[in-house]
């Protein structure tokens, strides 16, 4: 892995699958979040950008950019039928619903 293309990120969060899906995003307090694979190639980008507001604080900057990479990862899932979800895995397997605790 070539952690030198990390160098400056001021935010790095990883996400990872059952399936093999990893990914990493790395945001280097500018106008993009780049995302990598665990090689780190970089395999997407998208901005941080909020039109609305000309001059935006830092710290909100990077507020804005963790919900972002959120909403990123939930629209990779919208359209799948399903994902492999360990509470559902565990309650079809045990029958013991753990979100209901």
């Amino acid at each position: 892995m070539n952690v030198t293309n990390l160098n400056g990120a001021l935010l790095v969060r990883t996400f990872s699958s059952v399936e093999g899906d990893e990914r990493l995003y790395a945001w280097f307090g500018g106008s993009m979040i780049h995302v990598y694979d665990f090689e780190l190639y970089e395999i997407d980008v998208f901005t941080n950008y909020d039109l609305t507001k000309p001059f935006t604080e830092h710290d909100a900057l990077m507020e804005r950019a963790w919900t972002l990479i959120d909403e990123h990862e939930d629209a990779r899932f919208s359209n799948e039928n399903c994902t492999n979800d360990i509470f559902y895995a565990h309650e079809w397997d045990t029958g013991e619903d753990l979100e209901t605790q």
